[in-house]
């Protein structure tokens, strides 16, 4: 399959929530983020990250692991929560070196990436890159087939999108599949005659007890030829209103 490159560009000048973490770490942050323009706020503690974010959405939070006074799976959950400003919000765990393994088990249940603290200044911007993307999300209920790469097994598994947007979808199946999974895809698209395709990898599996359904989420990483057109077409006719919400 010929893919061209995911659509997508980073976004700029954003709101960061830095939580529970030393003055040292966030200074590396701030230094780590000037060039983006990114504004950063602190919260001491996870009481004082829910007042900051009583006040309006952040784009993203970078969290302390561990974190003082609450368990960090507890903060995830609040975040989370279907009524949460940051529900949607990129999440990226900060850890020692040493505690990166454990912190690396709460991807797909809450956070999206882990950082070493060691590492903030000079990775903080790249890792931050994907998360800060602005997509246009349409609650659009479509079939898809997946192909499931690697480890020698390609399973197929038939699921249905609950969002969709030019960088990736929500999808909604049983099949709990991890977090760094590679897998092929076929979207069918309303009056479009044959599938988009392309390649996709799990970014996110939704949180039990938050989301009403199982699935994941998906980052779009490549097309088939004409298909990245095809779903821009979708994108716009959607914007323009001529595309209605389904479901």
């Amino acid at each position: 399959m010929s893919l061209s490159p995911a659509t997508g560009f980073p976004a700029e000048g954003r709101e960061l929530l830095v939580v529970g973490c030393d003055g040292g770490t966030r200074d590396r942050v701030r230094a780590g983020v000037a060039a983006a323009g990114h504004r950063v706020t602190v919260a001491d503690d996870a009481p004082a990250a829910f007042r900051a974010a009583a006040g309006g959405r952040f784009d993203a939070l970078l969290v302390s692991h561990p974190l003082a006074g609450v368990p960090t799976r507890g903060f995830l959950q609040a975040v989370r929560h279907p009524e949460s400003p940051c529900r949607s919000s990129g999440l990226v765990l900060v850890a020692e070196e040493r505690l990166r393994r454990e912190a690396e088990g709460y991807l797909g249940c809450g956070a999206n990436r882990v950082l070493a603290v060691e590492q903030v200044e000079r990775g903080v911007a790249e890792v931050l890159r994907p998360l800060l993307r602005v997509p246009v999300r349409l609650p659009l209920r479509l079939p898809l087939r997946l192909q499931v790469l690697g480890n020698g097994l390609q399973r197929r598994v038939v699921c249905e999108s609950v969002n969709v947007s030019l960088h990736g979808a929500l999808l909604r199946t049983p099949h709990s599949l991890a977090v760094g999974t590679e897998l092929r895809f076929e979207l069918f698209l309303p009056e479009i005659p044959r599938p988009v395709r392309g390649e996709a990898v799990v970014v996110r599996r939704t949180v039990q007890g938050s989301e009403t359904y199982p699935g994941i989420g998906v980052q779009f990483t490549g097309f088939a030829w004409g298909g990245e057109d095809a779903l821009k077409a979708r994108v716009a006719a959607f914007r323009a209103g001529r595309l209605r919400p389904v479901g």
